[in-house]
């Protein structure tokens, strides 16, 4: 092995943001920094930090790109006499010398391997077994390990999955017809799809989203594992026009009235089932308003966390009014991401009995004076064709 060889596994871990660490020492001549450590973080987006040790000083640098650190690499390779490089469990130790580099190649010690996950649970697509998506969207290699900083997304599937799994039973199998609004990346899309046809299904499924390159991405990607009945197009929620029933309609971190739009559709389809993960929610926001709560809504954090639990309050009343058994669930632990809630809605026809969900709409409008809520309004002649008031 040789230093053109070890930059090759450092590239491959940074486009695959595996864990490493990359550690010199020993300066050489004219170098004043007795030692440089660099290693992957994550807060929220993933990003590799660097520590700098100049006297008792520490100086940090991060850098958002694979290139920024591929050059830091080379750069202090020229100007340190030793160099560990830690890529998940193995250790490559340098010795940097003018003419010629001696490499040592060993398993790292125990206590000194990057944290690992927890992969005890059992998933539904299940690690160690490659799944061509997976593979396909860099969540997993071809052996089936999953990627260290993939492994939130991997857990999302999954609990994504569950929470489809328990909806199957209201789903026809035969001519299923599923539309995901801001499909994005579409990992989610794409677990669907390949889950339902393994589960028996006959899924007709579009992902629907504003960016052309993604959609262009992942039509290309559904192509290329042969999802024949998984398409993708350029398109607004709420200008969006179906051809014939909707089954699942599906929106995942949609933002603000966006999740509106794509439940409001759903209910027009009267879809059989609805997923929705709500995102950012700043319609209330500036509307909100309560003598009895002015303690919550003088700070600005605790009034737009209130108003996108209203709001996603207000979602869950308006859909039961429309017949929809609902739920408002934790989608995936709030340690991943503070959006982590889903509402699952199932259509129970005219078995329901929808007084006491307006009764709650109403009352909660009222409340916090938002009466003028887009979304009621969009609705508000079928809510009184529903309850019987006259327009």
């Amino acid at each position: 092995m040789d230093l053109k060889k070890i930059a090759e596994l450092i590239t491959n871990a940074l486009e695959e943001y595996q864990p490493i660490k990359i550690i010199f020492s020993q300066p050489k001549k004219g170098n004043e920094f007795k030692r440089r450590v660099l290693t992957i973080k994550n807060q929220g987006f993933f990003f590799w930090q660097e520590e700098a040790f100049f006297g008792n000083q520490v100086f940090h640098k991060n850098f958002k790109k694979k290139e920024e650190v591929e050059a830091w690499f080379e750069q202090h390779k020229e100007q340190y006499v030793q160099a560990l490089i830690r890529i998940e469990e193995t250790d490559y130790q340098l010795l940097l010398g003018q003419k010629r580099t001696k490499i040592r190649v060993q398993t790292a010690p125990k206590e000194a391997k990057i944290e690992s996950h927890n992969r005890k649970k059992n998933y539904i697509f299940a690690e160690g077994i490659p799944h061509d998506f997976l593979v396909e969207l860099k969540v997993m290699n071809k052996a089936g390990k999953v990627y260290a900083a993939k492994y939130d997304k991997f857990r999302q599937i999954n609990r994504y999955l569950e929470i489809v799994a328990d909806v199957l039973q209201y789903l026809p199998k035969k001519s299923l017809k599923i539309i995901d609004f801001g499909s994005g990346k579409a990992y989610l899309t794409f677990a669907l799809y390949k889950y339902l046809t393994e589960q028996g299904y006959e899924p007709d499924v579009l992902g629907l989203d504003l960016k052309e390159d993604v959609v262009s991405f992942c039509q290309k990607t559904a192509e290329k594992l042969n999802y024949h009945n998984l398409k993708f197009a350029l398109g607004d929620i709420a200008d969006w026009q179906s051809q014939g029933k909707i089954d699942l309609v599906i929106s995942l971190h949609a933002c603000d009235t966006a999740t509106d739009a794509a439940l409001a559709k759903a209910i027009e389809w009267d879809a059989r089932v609805i997923l929705a993960a709500p995102c950012c929610q700043h319609e209330l926001m500036d509307k909100i308003k309560s003598e009895e709560q002015k303690a919550f809504l003088r700070h600005g954090i605790l009034k737009e966390r209130l108003a996108a639990l209203i709001t996603d309050a207000l979602r869950g009343e308006l859909l039961e009014v429309f017949g929809y058994k609902t739920d408002i669930m934790e989608f995936i632990s709030l340690e991943h991401t503070p959006k982590n809630l889903l509402i699952k809605a199932v259509q129970q026809g005219k078995t329901t009995k929808p007084k006491t969900s307006f009764k709650n709409l109403e009352s909660l409008l009222a409340t916090y004076g938002l009466e003028n809520w887009a979304m009621y309004r969009i609705l508000e002649k079928d809510i009184k064709k529903i309850m019987g008031l006259p327009d």
